[in-house]
């Protein structure tokens, strides 16, 4: 079901892209979530909900999400890189899609 979604591990768990590849392949990322059908509208008033106020905590509780909040996560970071460009980017580096892409990669097995 998120296979899609989850092949963006590859590029973004090692580390190993940098600069424009990087950005290139987190653009196409949120445009393949986007298209995904797991894009929630209401993500960003969810992710309130939620109460994760820090990437630290974004990362500590990913092991333990269900798809649900992985997805509302997911959608709330799309958006608000609308808004605050690179922040998808930031994410990535600092390991906290990686680890959601990991919880629903598991979820989906």
């Amino acid at each position: 079901m998120y296979e899609k979604i989850t092949s963006y591990l590859d590029y973004f768990d090692n580390g190993g892209l940098k600069g424009n590849e990087l950005d290139e392949k987190v653009k196409a990322f949120a445009a393949d979530f986007m298209q995904s059908g797991l894009m929630n509208p209401d993500a960003m008033e969810a992710m309130g909900d939620r109460m994760w106020l820090s990437k630290t905590e974004l990362k500590n509780n990913a092991p333990s999400m269900s798809a649900d909040d992985a997805c509302v996560c997911l959608s709330a970071f799309v958006q608000q890189d609308a808004f605050i460009p690179g922040i998808l980017t930031d994410l990535v580096q600092q390991g906290v899609i990686p680890q959601i892409l990991k919880r629903l990669k598991e979820l989906d097995s």
